[in-house]
């Protein structure tokens, strides 16, 4: 009946299952015969944290054949359920902190997530955040530095890396003698204070 793993999993509340497939690629929209939706069957049995890893995911919120997850857990009287899915409506997957572990806040952030997209955005919800995704957050909301190259978009990484080595080119080029060296090195680091405000992590 076109049922897939990640479905049977969310279907019975098997968190660290559904986490794993999730990783490993499942697609998680991918709807059963009738219509069903991994978050739908986690819904409607009132799997709050299945719902939660989800939705983290970007797992879709859109009415299936039997109505939204968010009828069903009302319907099904999960109550603690439906006043999650209310309240993160606005949500997008890098807001998940408390779902979020450092390696998926982490693919996030190097895939280009925004940090101020949604409602409350990852940035606002990160600013008084505990745990490691929180603070990953707010370490890629920083301007660019060695400390948060690790954080940026493949374009900023890749800019940056440029930007670094025609420094260095820079540098090279003009020889320094052992007389000038101190102050080849505070050009150095001039040029790395300059390169936070030269990469953007984010493009309008």
């Amino acid at each position: 009946d076109g049922v897939t793993p990640l479905f049977i999993a969310c279907e019975k509340g098997q968190l660290e299952c559904a986490r794993l497939l999730l990783e490993a690629g499942a697609a998680v929209n991918q709807a059963c015969n009738d219509g069903a939706t991994p978050l739908f069957a986690a819904c409607e049995d009132g799997h709050l944290e299945v719902a939660k890893l989800l939705s983290s995911y970007g797992a879709s919120r859109a009415a299936t054949p039997f109505g939204t997850p968010e009828e069903i857990a009302t319907e099904e009287g999960h109550a603690d359920l439906a006043a999650w899915l209310v309240a993160s409506r606005g949500w997008t997957p890098l807001a998940h902190l408390e779902t979020l572990t450092a390696a998926r806040a982490t693919s996030l952030l190097r895939g280009g997530a925004s940090l101020h997209e949604g409602e409350p955005t990852p940035l606002r919800r990160a600013a008084g955040g505990e745990g490691e995704a929180a603070a990953l957050i707010r370490r890629a909301a920083a301007p660019w530095s060695p400390a948060s190259h690790s954080l940026f978009p493949a374009p900023a990484r890749a800019r940056a890396a440029l930007l670094v080595l025609s420094l260095y080119e820079i540098h090279e080029r003009y020889h320094l003698d052992s007389a000038e060296a101190e102050n080849g090195i505070a050009a150095l680091d001039f040029g790395h204070c300059v390169l936070g405000f030269a990469i953007a992590r984010e493009t309008e």
